[in-house]
C-alpha cells in the first residue's frame, strides 16, 4: 500500500509539492538536472532553502541593485524627461512601475518551523 510519501536516498521522508514551471523553464531544469547527475527535485528543494537562507538576502540585494541601476539609467536619460499631459515624465513612470519589484532584504534569515 503507498503511504503517499515518497522514499529519499537519505532516509528522511518526502513529501510532495506542486509547482508550476513554464513549458521552457521545465525544459532546461530537466536539462540542467541530467547534465549534473541530480533530481529536480534535488535542485529545487536547494533553491528554495537558499532562498529561505542566508543566499536569499544576496539574491534579493542584488535584484533591488539590478533595479536601482536601471532607474537611475532612466532618470540620467535626458529623452526620457519628456513630460507627459499627467505632469510627469516618462522617466518617472517608468520608475513609477519599477518601484515596486523592489523586494524587502530580510537582514537574519527567519526561520519558517
Amino acid at each position: 500500500m503507498n503511504s503517499g510519501k515518497k522514499k529519499s536516498h537519505s532516509k528522511v521522508p518526502l513529501k510532495a509539492v506542486m509547482i508550476y514551471l513554464t513549458h521552457d523553464d521545465a525544459d532546461k531544469i530537466r536539462k540542467f538536472a541530467d547534465d549534473r547527475g541530480l533530481s529536480v527535485s534535488k535542485i529545487a528543494r536547494e533553491g528554495l532553502q537558499m532562498m529561505m537562507e542566508k543566499q536569499g538576502e544576496r539574491f534579493e540585494m542584488g535584484f533591488n541593485e539590478g533595479l536601482n541601476v536601471a532607474m537611475q539609467t532612466v532618470n540620467d536619460t535626458k529623452s526620457m524627461h519628456m513630460m507627459f499631459p499627467s505632469g510627469k515624465s516618462f522617466a518617472e513612470l517608468v520608475c513609477e512601475s519599477l518601484s515596486p519589484l523592489i523586494r524587502p532584504v530580510t537582514k537574519h534569515p527567519v526561520n519558517y518551523e
